[in-house]
């Protein structure tokens, strides 16, 4: 019959679990890639040197901005079960090549937060070991982000059910504890006083733009719901749902937690020692418990960060494998526990040994944290803009044009142009440096993709694979297509 399509009778994604997830893991997924209190106790005192006055509206417009790239993965999550999110969408938007292009700067993010966020917990760990009377200098971190490594790893191969569970009872646990703790440093160091809020010295607009920069890294990775289609219930619902609210919540919690971190009184009652923030022993009784309670929900939150960036990386590189534009061996999945256990395996090592190799190269755990942080914000926020402008162009290939996505898509997409350029002509050394490795990488990218290209053109007709209608679907109960509210 002319025009009939022909049934699969399996997915291009099979391997992978199917309908395992419950919408509380699925948000585990998009929550723990971000690690939010790990940032609500880090990020804003990094922020703070650069954007002098302006760290709550910088956070403000971070959020906003989210929001809006959160409404364009909404407009594919609705309509399309993927296994790398983004990288997928992009594909179906504007095609191959530039789907290609966002996917690998997507993998650039992902690793990157992973290296970030292993370094994170080591660093906390090597705090808690300290308190002891362990050493806890360069060579304990490097030795504990081997472990946290390790530990994930297995976590990951495991199956997605079992690391998502714990992401999420982990920052359930990390954001009650960071918050209750800057709560406490906050009325702490008005116990003598009521001072105001001290206001900080104005920065250069230059510097502004790449606080702005660090401000969205405290968003990113919440898309990485998408990651997780296949295996979650209910998909269209409960992908939508999670990538739309996740960056609203975190928005708000990242406005209180900058907002209490503003006060000289309250930066002076929290040691700074390297990136690990606690309060000083001069804070009052109970100080040294509170801290020691904080820096092990911190931990953890860093922690279900590693888990979470790369279980987003595994499966990107795992569509990828499928696709043929990687070694179809990133394409396998584990016979037992159906996770990309090739993928995990391959690329954990490395993101153990890139932050500990920077780290005894720089000496310096807050460098080599903004340098990772700011490289994996290079990677997120061009995915984001290719996301963006491919939102309009899906929905209009496949006759559902609208105002609305074409507006948010739009003014998304050339805010965030904006701010990598504003952000790269700052003058700050990290920013100048992590847009030129990132440059490299995704020239890197580009050649693999060439060279696979030429060795198999029909490559580029396979990109932007997606779990589709099997026949079996349309014999058994089994519909994955249906959904349920």
């Amino acid at each position: 019959m002319a025009g009939s399509q022909t049934i699969r009778s399996s997915s291009p994604v099979s391997g992978l679990d199917r309908a395992q997830l419950s919408f509380a893991q699925v948000l585990g997924q998009s929550v723990s890639a971000v690690a939010p209190s790990a940032v609500m106790v880090t990020l804003p005192a990094i922020v703070l040197p650069a954007a002098g006055g302006l760290v709550l509206p910088l956070f403000a417009v971070a959020a906003l901005l989210m929001t809006g790239v959160g409404y364009c993965v909404g407009q594919f999550a609705t309509r399309m079960v993927a296994v790398s999110g983004v990288y997928s969408y992009t594909v179906k938007g504007l095609g191959p090549l530039p789907g290609f292009g966002a996917g690998w700067s997507l993998l650039i993010g992902y690793a990157a937060a992973a290296m970030a966020s292993v370094l994170g917990a080591a660093s906390y760990l090597s705090a808690l070991a300290g308190r002891v009377g362990l050493p806890h200098g360069t060579a304990t971190v490097a030795v504990l982000a081997l472990a946290v490594c390790a530990i994930a790893l297995l976590l990951m191969v495991r199956g997605i059910g079992l690391s998502a569970r714990t992401s999420l009872a982990i920052e359930v646990f990390a954001i009650a504890v960071a918050g209750a703790v800057l709560v406490v440093a906050f009325a702490r160091s008005f116990g003598d006083g009521h001072d105001p809020p001290n206001t900080v010295t104005d920065q250069p607009h230059s510097a502004i733009g790449f606080a702005l920069l660090l401000a969205i890294t405290s968003f990113v990775g919440f898309e990485s719901a998408g990651t997780v289609a296949r295996e979650a219930r209910n998909p269209f619902v409960a992908i939508p749902r999670a990538v739309r609210w996740t960056p609203i919540a975190l928005g708000v919690l990242y406005l209180f937690a900058a907002g209490l971190q503003q006060s000289d009184r309250v930066r002076d009652g929290l040691d700074s020692v390297p990136i690990v923030l606690s309060l000083s022993d001069g804070a009052g009784g109970g100080s040294t418990a509170l801290s020691v309670v904080m820096e092990l929900g911190v931990t953890a939150s860093w922690f279900a960060c590693v888990i979470g960036s790369a279980t987003a990386l595994s499966r990107t590189l795992f569509a990828m494998g499928r696709e043929g534009v990687v070694p179809a061996a990133f394409g396998h999945t584990h016979s037992r526990y159906k996770t990309p256990h090739v993928a995990l395996l391959t690329t954990m090592p490395i993101v153990a040994a890139v932050p500990i190799v920077y780290l005894l190269g720089a000496g310096s755990s807050r460098d080599v944290l903004v340098g990772l942080l700011a490289v994996s914000a290079h990677g997120y926020v061009v995915a984001y803009v290719l996301l963006c402008v491919a939102t309009p162009t899906f929905l209009y290939r496949i006759g559902e044009p609208g105002r609305v996505p074409l507006l948010v898509g739009a003014t998304t997409a050339v805010a965030m142009v904006g701010l990598i350029g504003w952000a790269a002509l700052s003058g700050e050394l990290a920013a100048g440096a992590s847009t030129v490795v990132y440059v490299a990488l995704l020239f890197a990218g580009g050649v693999v993709c060439a060279l696979r290209v030429r060795r198999d053109r029909t490559v580029l007709d396979r990109i932007g694979v997606y779990d589709e209608t099997i026949a079996d679907d349309l014999l058994v109960d089994h519909r994955p297509w249906e959904v349920r509210r």
